[in-house]
């Protein structure tokens, strides 16, 4: 009688012990499915982020212009002599044939950068005028990337120069055609001979 009992009493803890694993898998399982949940949201989390950085991407600025300079002072032909300064002085391109992205502003002469990229940006000069130094320079920030120049020589009076540079820029950058103290540069009012352009490459 006693083993009998001592039998259903090891039945019945044995039951007791499989209720308890049984309630422990299903805990367990349930914060497997909570971790893994989690996990997913994680997942679709990071997997948004990339989506709207590709977003981002795939918005890119579109940035290009071209200005040419304008004379104030105008004499024969209607050509106007720009200079010389007594210090480097930035030359305003006024006259806007394209400014897409309107990174580039005639009123100072000042390119300004949208976005982190890589730019590319060219310029001509046009002089008329004899015994004299001409040319220009292309600064970014206030450092000088590139420098044309020449001495005019009596008797060679007309002369074009140009040159173009590729440059990374941060945002908020900026680039500019600058005017070397000393030095004179021609203009046109009826042909766009001294000109300023640019253009994005691609973001970065």
């Amino acid at each position: 009688m006693v083993t009998k009992i001592t039998m259903m009493k090891m039945k019945l803890v044995m039951v007791v012990l499989a209720a308890h694993l049984l309630n422990v898998n299903a805990a367990t399982q349930q914060q497997q499915q909570r971790q893994q949940k989690l996990q997913d949201l994680d997942y679709i989390g990071d997997l948004y982020s990339r989506i709207e950085e590709v977003k981002k991407m795939c918005q890119v600025k579109k940035v290009a212009f071209t200005a040419a300079l304008v004379p104030s002072d105008v004499k024969g032909e209607g050509i106007g002599i720009i200079g010389p300064f007594s210090s480097n002085t930035i030359l305003r391109h006024r006259r806007v044939i394209t400014n897409i992205g309107n990174a580039y502003n005639p009123q100072t002469g000042v390119f300004t950068a949208p976005v982190k990229g890589v730019y590319f940006f060219t310029f001509t000069t046009y002089s008329w005028v004899a015994k004299a130094t001409i040319g220009a320079s292309l600064y970014r920030n206030n450092e000088e990337v590139l420098l044309i120049w020449e001495w005019q020589d009596a008797g060679d009076n007309e002369d074009y120069a140009s040159n173009s540079a590729t440059l990374v820029l941060m945002q908020g950058d900026i680039v500019y055609i600058s005017l070397p103290k000393g030095f004179q540069v021609a203009a046109s009012i009826l042909s766009n001979m001294h000109t300023f352009s640019g253009f994005m490459l691609y973001q970065l």
